[in-house]
């Protein structure tokens, strides 16, 4: 595992709690290069949506789950080259490296905590906004030329090598797709990139959808942590 290891968080204001989930990365993971993309207020040497006017307008439709367009925005500006790319929004808490904990599936192109199929999970918020009028202001429909790919990875906090990176930003960039959100939209343009996901939770996994309303000392990854947690 000696290859170089880039950490993209993403995040739309900045306030205490988004400080100190970012400090507590960057100090489980010294040797790694670590990039912040912003949707408003950048941190210093900071990314923002600014500087892709496309994409700053496709992510004001839906903000809290644009996390793919504000990627996609990082990857036109970036300077930046890695082999490995762990992306994550603003509301992971960190308790241990990233090459600790996803030392098991290291070596694939794609690792994400949870992947959702449509046969499999149909009653997933957004798949159902493919079946569904009731929850949604009218019922989506997804590209034809997506539409054999159609999954989603969740949360929005995944391990990508390189390649799957950058063909995924690139379909995305060339394709753009306007339904459902960043977790569906990713993963649907990376399978159809011949980078589907590969699930991996640790046990005692404490990846999930519902905030923590606490986190223990325990060396995992803890998501979604919304209040300050004592480094």
């Amino acid at each position: 595992m000696s290859e170089t290891l880039g950490i993209i968080y993403l995040h739309h204001h900045i306030d205490p709690v988004v400080l100190n989930n970012l400090q507590s990365v960057q100090r489980h993971n010294p040797g790694a290069t670590i990039v912040t993309v912003s949707a408003d207020q950048a941190l210093p040497g900071g990314y923002t949506l600014k500087a892709t006017p496309e994409l700053k307008s496709l992510h004001s439709t839906l903000p809290t789950r644009s996390g793919d367009r504000l990627l996609c925005s990082w990857f036109l500006q970036r300077k930046e080259k890695c082999d490995k790319w762990w992306v994550i929004d603003w509301d992971v808490f960190c308790n241990t490296s990233v090459r600790q904990y996803y030392a098991p599936v290291w070596h694939y192109p794609f690792v994400a905590s949870s992947v959702r199929l449509a046969d499999r999970e149909p009653e997933w918020f957004w798949f159902q906004s493919f079946t569904k009028k009731q929850r949604f202001k009218r019922r989506e429909k997804m590209p034809e030329d997506y539409a054999p790919y159609m999954m989603g990875a969740v949360p929005f906090l995944y391990l990508l090598s390189e390649a799957a990176l950058k063909a995924t930003c690139t379909m995305l960039l060339e394709h753009p797709l306007r339904v459902a959100n960043s977790e569906l939209r990713f993963t649907t343009a990376a399978n159809r990139c011949g980078f589907a996901p590969c699930g991996f939770s640790v046990p005692n996994d404490q990846i999930g959808w519902i905030p923590l309303k606490t986190v223990s000392k325990e060396p995992i990854i803890f998501h979604p942590v919304k209040f300050l947690v004592d480094l």
